[in-house]
């Protein structure tokens, strides 16, 4: 049996947690791997950007282990999804680390609106939610806000905003139904996880 896969995540937070990991571990089950996974941050947000920051420079002076795939999650926050990859890129790049395989999932331009997008998954998930079809446009907690509505049509009240319901959204959802931002994400997380 061959090793597991070493996954080293950074997250925003709970929302990007439970979807990404859950599609993470949908893609190995499907190709048949084991993953041996590590959260470094999954919240405060902005706090990303340092706790990568640091762990690059324990990668760069040995003092961590180089994982075989780093997937960091940040939404796109009305910048486009592109220019966050690149900003995320030149972060890896600027360490002088070579790792193996790099996934950006950058939500455009929040993950809520992922966890929408394909009409069909939420309600498989809480029967009777009714998600909206939503034109995009960037504008701040329209995502989270449609999210929670379209939980609370099934008489269901959100605890954590919807994102409880990450995981078992992400394993319903069919990727061809998002947009172009998932499936640049969903394209790099199939070419990360091979062997």
């Amino acid at each position: 049996m061959s090793r597991a896969i070493e996954v080293v995540y950074f997250f925003e937070d709970l929302a990007h947690e439970q979807f990404v990991r859950a599609l993470v571990r949908r893609v190995a089950q499907q190709k048949g791997l084991q993953l041996d996974e590590r959260v470094r941050n999954a919240t405060l947000g902005s706090r990303l950007w340092v706790e990568l920051k640091q762990f690059l420079r324990d990668l760069r002076r040995e003092e961590e282990p180089l994982p075989d795939v780093l997937i960091v999650v940040a939404d796109g926050n009305c910048r486009s999804a592109a220019e966050v990859r690149r900003r995320i890129a030149s972060e890896v790049e600027r360490s002088e680390v070579s790792v193996p395989h790099l996934v950006c999932a950058v939500p455009d331009p929040h993950i809520e609106r992922w966890y929408i997008e394909d009409q069909q998954s939420l309600p498989q998930v809480v029967k009777e939610a009714k998600p909206p079809k939503l034109a995009y446009k960037c504008e701040k907690d329209r995502y989270k806000a449609a999210l929670k509505q379209a939980i609370r049509a099934a008489g269901v009240e959100p605890i954590l905003g919807g994102a409880e319901y990450g995981g078992q959204v992400a394993e319903h959802l069919q990727p061809s139904r998002l947009d172009e931002s998932f499936q640049v994400f969903w394209d790099d997380l199939q070419k990360a996880l091979h062997r």
